[in-house]
């Protein structure tokens, strides 16, 4: 019952936190770090990590998913007090405008466990 309704409020959820070596990145460049996975209060099992490349424009107020970075499909439990690094290595596209007071890229993370959802936003500066 008390797992019931802590998973309702959301209270004990793992989290996850992508963890990048640098922020400020040229197209084309390789990104590289790691997800860090942490348990809290109850264990789960992680069903899925999933991480998106998004673009946000301030000027029409649009957000646009320019490419899937990763997704990971597991079935790995995660100890209230434990802990996973999972590595990240990508290249970003080489046609990607210059970060601006209008344009913006931004790292989404999710991670997924058995009937919660954990959001992570990291932001990069595309530099020419």
């Amino acid at each position: 019952m008390l797992k019931k309704c802590m998973s309702l409020f959301k209270l004990g959820q793992a989290r996850v936190d992508l963890i990048l070596d640098t922020k400020e990145l040229k197209p084309g460049q390789n990104v590289n770090g790691y997800f860090h996975l942490k348990g809290r209060l109850v264990k789960q099992i992680i069903k899925r990590l999933e991480c998106d490349l998004i673009l946000h424009n301030t000027e029409d107020k649009t957000e646009q998913m320019i490419e899937s970075v990763t997704t990971i499909y597991m079935s790995k439990e995660l100890a209230s007090d434990g802990s996973i690094e999972i590595p990240l290595s990508y290249q970003l596209p080489e046609n990607l405008l210059s970060s601006s007071s209008t344009v913006s890229y931004r790292f989404q993370t999710r991670l997924i466990c058995d009937n919660a959802r954990c959001v992570d936003h990291d932001e990069i500066t595309i530099c020419s």
